[in-house]
């Protein structure tokens, strides 16, 4: 039984944090569960951001790859950065599974090395329902939960829903509701983005979010608490051949205290 053949496969959060990796690689773009077997796609990537107000500058290189068996779909993320000026070192792993012919989930865990604006340990769940006679309107509920290495905890729950027109556009959005431990900080987040293109050829999409955010790790330069952001990406994927291409995406980020602003350069292969 299969479920879309999604052209932007959600492997994670729409709501990634702005600070941190995403709990799995929301950007990838493969095929969800297929009853096919073996490595589906690997990626790696590099990215530079610089920031103002003497923040330093980000740099990162990452891994990621998706594993099919059956019905399940495995996504793997290893990571090294600096950000704050401090190292760090990010690992996650994620599962799709389908259900049955409307109905799939979303499991994905990971940690940090002990950075402080890395996750002690995250993990992430989604359950996804299609609608529409055509089933191409997919509704998502979602729970999450972050510890940071200085006892910090969020717990997250999120709505969301992405339509797939008939092509070359596909639109995603959602609202997220933290609460922030310790000071039962709430806030709320909102996120759209918009895929145009077409798989195997190229894809572009551009993505939105605003709101609040309840904390944020600034490593040995301390933390920010209760605060609004917003920030803005444009990625271009390109298929090069029929099986691998590249992938470039231009960030914007910006708070009450400092912008960042930066760059991913990525290269990809679809396998078999």
């Amino acid at each position: 039984m299969t479920i879309f053949k999604s052209r932007l496969a959600r492997l994670g959060l729409l709501a990634c944090s702005a600070v941190g990796p995403c709990a799995m690689a929301q950007t990838q773009t493969t095929d969800l569960p297929n009853a096919l077997l073996g490595w589906r796609g690997v990626e790696l990537y590099s990215s530079h951001n610089h920031l103002s107000a003497a923040y330093g500058n980000w740099r990162e290189v990452g891994l990621r790859g998706i594993y099919e068996t059956g019905q399940h779909q495995i996504a793997g993320e290893v990571a090294s950065m600096n950000r704050f000026n401090q190292d760090g070192r990010y690992v996650g792993v994620g599962d799709t599974v389908v259900l049955d012919s409307d109905w799939y989930a979303s499991l994905a865990v990971g940690g940090g090395d002990g950075a402080a604006y890395l996750p002690r340990y995250r993990a992430d769940a989604f359950l996804h329902r299609k609608l529409l006679p055509a089933k191409n309107l997919v509704a998502s509920l979602g729970l999450g939960h972050y510890k940071s290495p200085d006892g910090h905890r969020d717990n997250n729950i999120s709505l969301g829903a992405t339509w797939y027109f008939e092509q070359p556009w596909i639109l995603q959005a959602e609202v997220k509701h933290t609460e922030s431990q310790p000071g039962h900080v709430g806030t709320e987040q909102y996120f759209m983005a918009a895929t145009w293109g077409r798989h195997k050829q190229t894809l572009v999409t551009g993505r939105y979010g605003w709101g609040e955010e309840g904390y944020q790790s600034l490593g040995s330069l301390g933390a920010l608490a209760r605060f609004s952001s917003h920030q803005s990406t444009l990625t271009v994927q390109h298929w090069v051949g029929t099986n691998w291409g590249i992938k470039a995406s231009a960030e914007n980020y910006k708070n009450p205290y400092y912008r960042r602003e930066g760059f991913q350069l990525a290269v990809f292969r679809d396998l078999p």
